[in-house]
């Protein structure tokens, strides 16, 4: 039998089932007493082996709060569920869906709506690995929202073509000169977005890595930064040319922990800004990145390229060596 308590102006719900005690408190006692009794209707189906009934937002809402806060990308798979959960096929009940109803929904996704624009085959598959991923959470354990997996059934939608946009000799200086940084200890954020840039272009670190950038994790007289945790889980080392430890150099003083103190939305405000009063169209911070890999893909061998870039899989690097075919054929006499 589920017990309530009244702590102040709320209410306490608290259930015993097989051993396992669970609780949670609500504004109300009604509030207190449904969740006692769906919680163990839950508890008793998945004891039967039976699948609790949920709609796929209903799903995605609890996979967004205890399974999103654990992983490096909890803003973006909560941006991709708020996305999905405007979509018809989020009201289904998750073991009703289908490949046909799957089929639908990327069909919608692609073509755009009257509600929601259209995107490319590149957002779409990694919106399809996002749901996979839940799907496969939603069949374990306690939750059992569903008992099959209709993924494999569904065709997916082609790769978007890789994005080849570069900074243009000259681009990136005018642009660190709009945002009013002439060398030396930036003077306010704005000059750090422009440090922030040419490091990028220096390193090819991601927009996320330089901000979380610290430095106990940067060792200028080993010209190494150490990321601790990256994009893809793994940590890695960044060789740092001379141009990039003059760039940190000039960092210290800043803050005594961090060497960025920007936002990510404060670093992307500051180059758009910089961006346009340099009269500048096309390249995206993030293309500072690709940019510097094209760079270094001159100097480095592949896999020397994929370790300091943190590519997994080297191939996934072959689009950076972008040497013509009169370029090879100068190497082979």
């Amino acid at each position: 039998m589920p017990s309530y308590r009244k702590r102040g102006d709320t209410w306490r719900a608290e259930i015993m089932r097989h051993g396992r005690r669970e609780s949670a408190t609500f504004p109300t006692k009604r509030e207190a007493q449904e969740w006692a009794t769906r919680r163990e209707a839950e508890l008793a189906a998945v004891r039967g082996g039976k699948v609790i009934r949920r709609t796929l937002a209903e799903v995605m809402q609890k996979y967004a709060e205890e399974v999103s806060p654990g992983k490096a990308g909890e803003r973006w798979e909560r941006t991709r569920i708020a996305a999905i959960s405007r979509d018809p096929l989020a009201e289904m009940t998750m073991q009703d869906i289908g490949p046909a109803d799957l089929a639908a929904w990327r069909d919608r996704r692609l073509a755009g709506t009257a509600d929601t624009p259209a995107v490319k085959g590149a957002t779409v598959l990694r919106d399809i690995a996002l749901l996979r991923a839940i799907w496969r959470r939603a069949r374990m354990g306690e939750w059992r929202f569903v008992d099959h997996d209709p993924w494999p059934d569904v065709e997916k939608p082609a790769d978007s073509r890789a994005r080849t946009t570069t900074f243009q000799p000259g681009q990136a200086e005018r642009i660190v000169e709009a945002l009013g940084y002439e060398g030396g200890t930036p003077a306010d954020k704005r000059q750090q977005a422009a440090v922030a840039l040419l490091l990028a272009l220096e390193t090819a670190m991601r927009a996320g890595e330089l901000l979380a950038l610290r430095w106990e994790y940067v060792h200028l007289d080993r010209r190494v930064a150490h990321l601790p945790a990256t994009k893809n889980g793994d940590p890695r080392d960044v060789p740092l040319s001379r141009c990039a430890v003059e760039l940190l150099e000039a960092m210290q003083g800043v803050d005594e922990e961090r060497v960025f103190t920007l936002s990510s939305a404060l670093l992307d405000v500051y180059f758009r800004q910089g961006r346009a009063l340099a009269g500048i169209e096309g390249p995206t911070f993030h293309d500072a990145r690709a940019t510097a890999i094209t760079r270094l893909a001159k100097k480095l061998d592949l896999l020397e390229l994929a370790r300091m870039v943190g590519h997994r899989d080297p191939r996934s690097l072959l689009v950076y060596y972008r040497a013509s075919a009169a370029d090879i054929a100068s190497r082979l006499d």
